[in-house]
């Protein structure tokens, strides 16, 4: 965007559509998943592609909710990637076909589960948690701009939800196998990196206006260097370049 801004705004249109495809394609592949950390992974895929849309808008209010997506984004997948790898390490396995009833709160890691499900509950973008204000600025900064690729990404919020709803049942509910029953307990210091993401999760999603603020500044200055695109004759042009024909036609006429 800053190196070419007129290729950027040329390219915009394709580049929103492929942000769009990106955030199905993503929710679509980490459903099919069986493997818990891969359906982690693959969600990244689709929450990139937000980044990628507000991008290729680069409106005010798109770019700041791009920006507060990577800061929402990197705090999230944190937490899932952790909570996964301590899953891994206390019952052995990541398959989603194995895996369940650790929210027992007797035999199984039931703070671990429930800070699994609150990961993915912000990751899904439910209102309150962090994960919800960079996707619901996006949405607003480019519906009017895109709104083919725009509507392709809130039905990729839907499948997002979908796909955490089948980990979270797969593996927090349902009855403990006896033959793998009472896990090793999870300590307070294995605990104290999920517990300090959860409170950054919680505390800027009841506070996005700290992120908002912390933003826009940059937001509007990137913004600011692409410039404003037109469609003539069936061809998405810069702005900038109208302007230009219409003077140099003014010029030769006088």
């Amino acid at each position: 965007m800053g190196l070419f801004p007129d290729a950027w705004a040329l390219l915009s249109p394709y580049i929103a559509l492929w942000a769009g495809l990106g955030i199905l394609y993503g929710a679509l592949v980490a459903i099919a998943q069986r493997d818990i950390k891969r359906m982690v992974a693959y969600s990244s895929i689709g929450h990139m592609s937000y980044i990628l849309l507000a991008a290729a808008a680069a409106t005010p209010l798109s770019m700041v909710g791009g920006i507060i997506q990577m800061v929402s984004h990197s705090i999230v997948l944190a937490l899932l990637f952790y909570l996964v790898g301590v899953i891994e390490e206390k019952v052995g396995t990541r398959d989603l076909d194995v895996l369940n009833g650790l929210l027992n709160p007797l035999r199984g890691l039931p703070s671990t589960s429930a800070l699994l499900i609150l990961g993915g509950m912000a990751s899904a973008g439910i209102p309150g948690l962090v994960g919800f204000i960079s996707e619901f600025l996006i949405f607003q900064g480019c519906f009017a701009k895109f709104p083919i690729p725009t509507i392709f990404s809130i039905i990729g919020t839907g499948l997002t939800a979908v796909y955490f709803v089948i980990l979270l049942n797969r593996t927090c509910f349902g009855k403990l196998d006896n033959a793998t029953a009472y896990y090793p307990k999870v300590s307070g210091l294995e605990q104290l990196p999920a517990l300090i993401l959860t409170a950054l999760i919680v505390i800027l999603g009841i506070q996005p206006s700290w992120l908002v603020r912390w933003s826009e500044a940059s937001a509007v200055l990137i913004g600011d260097r692409v410039p404003v695109v037109a469609v003539t004759n069936n061809l998405t042009v810069p702005i900038s370049s109208i302007y230009e024909d219409i003077e140099f036609e003014l010029e030769n006429e006088v």
